[in-house]
């Protein structure tokens, strides 16, 4: 008997773990534009005003986006193609339209959410914590603890989860993923020091738009 395998469409991750050089890059873009009251000693955070920790990334953007970004979408691209069906009546190219850092601390989380944007990405530059260690303390009652999850539907309709424990060994990990997906970050709870992950959006580009055949990405 002949047995055959189908994979139903579904979108996936395109993951990697950055290079020291590139980390680099990125602490420099992270503090060359931090908030005026954010202190620093190396490349940990000391203390920032708690409205501010979350801020823009504008310097240094395009280095990030040529060194880092395109060449982990363009791969995505190739493995996964367009996330979602095209519904417009021309092609329109991507454009890396936002791109922030997140200083969390003790007891800090984001609920589920998704973004209103075509590719989502989320780098984990400093991670404090191990989540595994997180979860043992009192056990049962923090199964996430320090994780970052993407949920989604199966071909079934059923719920699933993608966990990402983190650690300090995996500072530097990065995802890239349809903004569609609805994700997470859970709390840490045994540490006061900053979690440090920056993230961002490529949308369609209103202004550059082709009758061509295919999505094109620069």
């Amino acid at each position: 008997m002949k047995i055959d395998y189908i994979d139903p469409l579904n979108y996936g991750i395109v993951h990697t773990q950055l290079s020291n050089e590139h980390q680099d890059l990125c602490w420099n873009i992270v503090k060359s534009n931090s908030p005026s009251n954010a202190k620093w000693h190396g490349n940990k955070l000391l203390t920032v005003k708690t409205e501010y920790k979350q801020w823009m990334l504008y310097e240094g953007k395009e280095l990030f986006e040529q060194q880092i970004l395109m060449p982990l979408v363009n791969a995505y691209m190739k493995k996964y193609g367009l996330p979602g069906k095209v519904e417009t009546t021309h092609n329109h190219m991507l454009k890396f339209s936002r791109f922030w850092c997140r200083a969390s601390t003790r007891h800090d989380y984001h609920a589920l959410h998704d973004h209103r944007s075509i590719m989502t990405f989320v780098l984990w530059l400093h991670n404090p914590v191990d989540s595994d260690k997180e979860r043992i303390d009192q056990w049962g009652f923090r199964p996430e603890a320090g994780e970052v999850i993407l949920t989604y539907n199966d071909t079934c309709g059923k719920l699933r989860k993608h966990h990402f424990p983190l650690s300090p060994e995996k500072n530097g990990t990065m995802v890239v993923f349809p903004s569609d997906i609805n994700h997470m970050a859970q709390p840490i709870h045994s540490t006061d020091e900053y979690r440090i992950c920056l993230a961002g959006d490529l949308s369609y580009d209103s202004y550059n738009v082709t009758g061509q055949e295919g999505l094109q990405v620069t």
